[in-house]
């Protein structure tokens, strides 16, 4: 689902139309992150995505494509590649109006429980901060004095602020609070080796004029898959078309765990959906 994690909504800041990259707060952006250095810095496996070197001051940058409510991050830089070190101090800024990501006017966010710990293995989900500003941000600079940090994880939570890029597909929940949009992730729980547990979700048009054409719904994971009858699962659905709030007709998601005796953990499957055009 989008913008979806625990305990908060991880954003998909590598695949939903953001700009990023890292560089310095007295440079600005200089270098971009490829697609697969965003997907490794989003996800959970610790690769080390950049090495920048010996006591620099470093920023990394995030251009949303609208205005988001910044609620909370995790990760950061670690100390090496064994990855268990906290981080050295760091501090977020919020803009609207900058364009290079040091033009402009910046509010500087509070992190009222202090920074991202990095000392567990379990901190992608354990050790999630809250990020504090004044309102939604369209721009996120995150400056940082490092020792030689390699750069595994920086995952940022929160949605865009109401109002913003009103033309949009949302997801609807159909277990929980049936008819709401989601406000969790969508939790399959605690589920044994060789199980399989099967949720329903309905897409809805967010756009009050607007008709949704050519809707395309993905969920690529080994674990996952989808469905638009509970019986045949695939990784792709086509809708033609969505009116104004109309709502699609009930989907499903299916998680099937490894076989015995392989390994089980904590599992994220993303689905994306992307709309051709509105009219």
């Amino acid at each position: 689902m989008p913008y979806t994690a625990l305990p908060d909504r991880r954003m998909p800041w590598d695949n939903d139309g953001t700009v990023s990259g890292y560089g310095s707060p007295t440079v600005g952006l200089t270098n971009y992150w490829s697609g697969a250095q965003a997907i490794n810095l989003n996800d959970d496996n610790y690769v080390t995505v950049h090495d920048p070197g010996s006591y620099i001051t470093r920023s990394y940058f995030f251009f949303f494509p609208e205005q988001r409510e910044v609620t909370a991050y995790a990760g950061g830089p670690v100390n090496g590649d064994a990855g268990l070190a906290a981080l050295t101090g760091g501090s977020f800024y919020g803009s609207n109006d900058s364009v290079n990501g040091l033009d402009g006017t910046f509010e500087q966010a509070s992190l009222p429980s202090g920074q991202a710990d990095n000392t567990t293995a379990y901190r992608w989900r354990a050790a999630i901060k809250p990020v504090s500003f004044t309102g939604g941000k369209r721009v996120l600079r995150f400056d940082q004095y490092a020792n030689n940090q390699d750069v595994v994880l920086f995952h940022l939570y929160g949605e865009k602020v109401a109002g913003q890029t009103p033309d949009d597909v949302i997801y609807i929940d159909h277990d929980t609070t049936p008819g709401v949009e989601y406000a969790a992730p969508e939790d399959f729980g605690d589920q044994p080796l060789g199980t399989t547990v099967v949720r329903q979700f309905r897409l809805k048009n967010a756009s009050a004029t607007k008709t949704a054409n050519s809707i395309n719904v993905q969920c690529n994971d080994a674990d996952f898959a989808i469905s638009t009858d509970g019986t045949t699962w695939v990784v792709t659905i086509n809708i033609a078309s969505l009116g104004p709030g109309a709502q699609s007709a009930t989907m499903y998601v299916r998680c099937t765990t490894p076989a015995p005796g392989n390994l089980l953990g904590p599992r994220f499957a993303r689905i994306v959906t992307t709309v051709a055009s509105y009219t």
